[in-house]
């Protein structure tokens, strides 16, 4: 009540029903994103991707199990409102949202008939490639039998998994852009979803960011087991490159590429904390993760002098194309120019992929609205042959633990991140945004239904970032500035001689 006697109260206290502080961000600090923009320059690739997704290819929709046979499944795509369901061979089927009658949901509709979907408005049904087979308000002898159809997506289901063909155009080989592990018979596939308040391609930027691990995900599980905080500090930037028009790869894979050695001693070890002179301080400010890390690492994580080694057994891992390393993750190859790793079209982020990773998660960034984001995690579990019963149950107890470990509790610490972008700003780029420069040169210019850039031509940010590795290398006192100089090299970034 706005008369009542806490009204009055909170009145003479000041500021009610919100003071400065509930609007200080007016309603974006209300609804927790900043409305999402894009720059109007042209020559800046951030203006030439789509907001709403590239169009033309295969996206995960939902999980098989979810479609029933009583009820349509309604579920935002790029925009559109599908309808799914299933037709009468049992596969999952899809329409658009819309009966072309009268404009009515058919997702409000039911499935009265085995194999049809029924719109809520005149009764007009449809089969599974949209054709009108009845129109229940006007009896047997509808004129619109035969003559309405309702507008078919091309679906495939895979491991359990539905995708649907959101292009306008004729639907590609569905091999083209669904993962080869959904097609082989042994591999495991777990499906885990979750939806975020921002744009997809801040989504798909920051996944594949190779810069925020130490920082934003300091606090997260696999992050405070792991030393290093998922990548060394480094004032340089990936050797990013796009592989086959499909992908941006950096090949980090498990060892330390040459640009993360920058900090790193003769000795393999780097300190946990590093002085700033400009702040007087260390950061970080504590050592107390570092306690924590040596429980899970304790012959590479010296307490007494705040180091972490790198080096396992005295031998380098410094490589341009570090090996995946073997041991749980089963990885015996090297990462190379794989297009199914890195960020991929038409918005996936490869984790784990390339070489032979037992474990891989597949993460599409599938665009809903210009600000709401379905984060879609195709998790695989790869065998040679069919896994045993005692493993499969193994893996089927662990995996809540494992899902929220590799998917949620630390993807969680990066929403306020990319909420909180304003994208149409100008930037100002460091050299280890290298791989964001480079997946946005791959979704301006590389996908389906875009025009393909001149060969070898180069954005101004590229050469930006390539200026500022350079500026790096020329004022640097690394230990293995060499190698890194020698890493370089293979790119043709810089002279070797």
């Amino acid at each position: 009540m706005y008369n009542g006697f806490m009204w009055r109260m909170r009145s003479l206290i000041g500021g009610y029903p919100g003071g400065y502080k509930k609007w200080a961000r007016g309603t974006t600090g209300e609804l927790g994103v900043v409305p999402f923009q894009q720059p109007t320059d042209p020559d800046d690739p951030r203006s030439r991707i789509p907001a709403l997704g590239h169009k033309e290819y295969w996206y995960p929709a939902l999980p098989d199990k979810d479609v029933n046979w009583k009820r349509p499944q309604v579920l935002r795509v790029l925009g559109e409102d599908l309808a799914f369901f299933r037709g009468a061979d049992g596969q999952v089927k899809c329409l658009k949202d819309v009966c072309p009658h009268r404009g009515a949901y058919l997702s409000w509709g039911d499935n009265f008939y085995k194999g049809y979907v029924t719109c809520p408005y005149h009764g007009a049904t449809f089969d599974g490639e949209g054709n009108c087979v009845a129109m229940l308000s006007e009896g047997p002898d509808s004129p619109m039998v035969g003559q309405m159809k309702a507008w078919p997506r091309e679906t495939v289901t895979l491991k359990g998994i539905v995708f649907v063909w959101m292009g306008d155009g004729v639907a590609v080989d569905p091999k083209e852009d669904i993962p080869p592990e959904l097609f082989e018979p042994n591999h495991v596939v777990r499906w885990a979803a979750h939806t975020i308040t921002a744009n997809w391609i801040l989504v798909l930027e920051n996944t594949n960011d190779a810069h925020n691990a130490f920082f934003v995900h300091r606090n997260c599980w696999g992050v405070i087991t792991n030393p290093l905080g998922g990548r060394p500090r480094t004032t340089l930037g990936y050797r990013t490159q796009i592989v086959d028009g499909k992908s941006a790869n950096y090949n980090a894979g498990s060892g330390v590429a040459p640009t993360e050695a920058y900090y790193i001693d003769e000795d393999g070890w780097i300190p946990y904390q590093m002085y700033y002179p400009q702040l007087e301080g260390k950061w970080p400010l504590r050592r107390v993760r570092l306690y924590w890390n040596k429980l899970w690492h304790p012959t590479t994580v010296n307490l007494r002098k705040g180091l972490i080694r790198t080096k396992r057994g005295g031998q380098g891992r410094f490589s341009q194309n570090a090996g995946l390393g073997g041991g749980r993750s089963g990885g015996t190859g090297m990462r190379g120019d794989d297009s199914w790793s890195g960020t991929r079209l038409p918005s996936i982020a490869a984790k784990g992929a390339g070489g032979t990773t037992r474990y891989r998660s597949h993460r599409w960034a599938v665009p809903v609205e210009r600000d709401l984001t379905r984060i879609v995690y195709v998790n695989i579990e790869r065998y040679a042959k069919a896994p045993s019963m005692f493993r499969r149950a193994y893996k089927n107890l662990t995996w809540p633990f494992r899902n929220c470990a590799h998917n949620f509790n630390f993807r969680f610490a990066d929403i306020d991140a990319e909420r909180s972008c304003q994208y149409q700003m100008p930037e100002y780029l460091s050299a280890t945004d290298s791989t964001v420069v480079v997946i946005r040169k791959l979704l301006a210019d590389y996908a389906r239904g875009v025009d393909r850039p001149e060969e070898g031509l180069s954005s101004k940010k590229e050469q930006r970032v390539d200026e500022l590795n350079l500026e790096v290398l020329k004022m640097g006192n690394s230990a293995h500035l060499g190698e890194i100089k020698e890493g370089l090299s293979k790119t043709g970034l810089i002279d070797k001689n």
